[in-house]
């Protein structure tokens, strides 16, 4: 593959990239906006949701999302070949890109969340491994993510998330492929993702490096440290608290480890609080001691914008992982002022007069960007219900109806399915609804899983109860659809 590069700031090298007109077939149309107009204006204010519930993609994005739900493989392979180029155009290949044995730093201008865990997979599976341990080939990835809410490997949705609210605003939930905890993605916060070897692993390094960048920026608003856990927070402030800014979540397969974190820049932390928060009076109790919890943690926003974040954690990353330069290279750097700044993110503002003597390869991924069909396959695959919900460790979940007066304990499998209920009646003087008449409404629920498999989800688990009224509630607590 030909590739046009030129010198950019500090010495590093930006990969050119010319836009083609080719027409791409394959949209993201399978994935919903991520809050279409399902509450009232009263609710709005309630919540204070309107202006993030009406988040729109920016148009380029919309015009060219690709397609990767339902396709079959006949079509996904022609789909794939349709991405030539004509006229002397350069179209990034993914696949060939990943296996430069050289460090490299991807920044991915798209937005679809399944799409970039996706990738990210992709080029840490693909990246290839040195075999002198003097030498690296590290990675480091950028991208940011239309507003979702990202859930560690093990962890349990039902406890995590208000999933009634997430649900009414047609936010995804996603599961990554890592540990760690709940983490709520905006256009306001940028994901990092470092990649190294497995022998190289430390659940500090990375996290020190993205510290003394942001720290190196001038004017920053805030001073930031690691702390014993490997989060990035704040250095104490004038009320004594440590708020985090970054967290992170870990992984080591195959001779690779990666050390991914979302950085908070400038979210939404109001709507962050509220999709994370579980009432539990209303929503029930779940009993999860097979998943992993969330630590949870004061929060605030670096106010950084995300051309300094992704520009000073991308230099301080060539400082250590980049290929040295030759003295005549270097000089090269230092007397070429024709480069294209606007290729380097635009960051017309942070160019710095000194140069360094090591270099980094900058890829950027959008939607001329040729990917692998691996890609789009999983990301399909991390849609799923059975990934998302169905890999959730066997839990149960309490829910108590005080009108009624009773309790209802469900049972739900390793696979996400309802195993079986128990009913407890609490001792009241007005019952809405008499004892024989509760029993009755769940009977059908009972016949049913005894012999099938069904999904814990609202809709599927009322769907099954008789009385409208019980039947609501049940869904309205599981997920909020009924």
């Amino acid at each position: 593959m030909s590739v046009l590069t030129r010198w950019g700031v500090r010495g590093r090298i930006s990969t050119s990239i010319a836009w083609n007109r080719v027409k791409l077939t394959r949209r993201f149309s399978n994935i919903q906006v991520p809050f279409q107009d399902d509450l009232s204006g009263m609710e709005n204010d309630d919540l204070n949701l309107g202006d993030f519930q009406h988040y729109k993609e920016s148009p380029d994005v919309i015009t060219k999302k690709l397609e990767f739900i339902g396709e079959s493989q006949k079509s996904q392979e022609k789909i794939v070949n349709v991405n030539s180029v004509t006229n002397d155009e350069v179209r990034i290949d993914l696949e060939t890109v990943v296996s430069l044995k050289e460090p490299v730093v991807f920044v991915s201008k798209l937005s679809n969340p399944y799409i970039n865990l996706a990738i990210e997979d992709y080029i840490y599976h693909k990246m290839p491994k040195p075999e002198d341990i003097n030498v690296n080939y590290n990675r480091l990835m950028f991208y940011v993510n239309s507003p979702c809410v990202v859930i560690g490997k093990n962890q349990n949705p039902w406890k995590e998330v208000n999933l009634p609210l997430l649900n009414s605003l047609s936010i995804p939930l996603v599961r990554r492929r890592s540990g760690g905890g709940t983490v709520v993605h905006d256009l306001g916060n940028v994901n990092y993702s470092f990649m190294t070897t497995k022998e190289k692993f430390d659940r500090f390094t990375f996290a020190n490096l993205v510290t003394n960048a942001v720290n190196s920026i001038p004017g920053s608003k805030y001073s930031i440290e690691v702390n014993e856990r490997g989060d990035i927070t704040t250095k104490s402030s004038q009320d004594g608290i440590n708020y985090k800014v970054s967290g992170s979540a870990y992984k080591l397969s195959k001779g690779k480890s990666y050390h991914h974190g979302t950085m908070l820049l400038n979210s939404r932390l109001d709507i962050l609080g509220k999709l994370l928060h579980r009432d539990e009076s209303k929503l029930g109790i779940v009993d999860a001691s097979n998943s992993i919890d969330s630590v949870k943690s004061k929060v605030t926003n670096l106010e950084l914008t995300q051309e300094q974040f992704i520009q000073y954690v991308s230099d301080k990353f060539s400082d250590l992982y980049g290929t040295e330069l030759s003295t005549e290279e270097t000089q090269k750097v230092s007397d070429n002022d024709e480069y294209d700044q606007d290729e380097l993110f635009g960051l017309k503002d942070f160019v710095q007069a000194n140069t360094i003597n090591r270099i980094s390869k900058i890829v950027t991924v959008d939607e001329t960007t040729k990917l692998p069909l691996q890609v789009f396959e999983t990301a399909k695959e991390l849609k799923k219900w059975s990934w998302r919900f169905g890999s959730t460790p066997k839990f149960t979940h309490e829910l108590n109806n005080e009108k009624f007066g009773f309790k209802i304990k469900f049972h739900i499998d390793k696979h996400g399915h309802l195993e079986t209920f128990e009913l407890d009646f609490i001792e009241t003087e007005n019952r809405l609804l008499s004892i024989e008449k509760i029993n009755e409404s769940f009977a059908f629920l009972d016949m049913h899983i005894k012999n099938n498999k069904l999904k814990y989800t609202g809709s599927d688990v009322a769907g099954f109860i008789t009385n409208d009224i019980i039947s609501d509630w049940v869904g309205q607590s599981i997920d909020g659809t009924i």
